[in-house]
């Protein structure tokens, strides 16, 4: 894996646990964040298997 992919998977898991722990803040009650969060799993999962 080149270090570009590397640095846009880390980015991108980064971005996973911000919007993970604002949906903990919450309470898991904002249905936007849940949204939020799983649009951030699957642009993760989807960059990760192109590869």
């Amino acid at each position: 894996m080149h270090c570009d992919d590397k640095r846009t998977l880390y980015v991108l898991k980064e971005e996973i646990e911000r919007k993970w722990n604002e949906l903990r803040d919450s309470g898991f009650k904002d249905e936007v964040l849940l949204k939020n969060l799983n649009d951030a799993f699957l642009d993760y999962f989807e960059y990760k298997n192109q590869k």
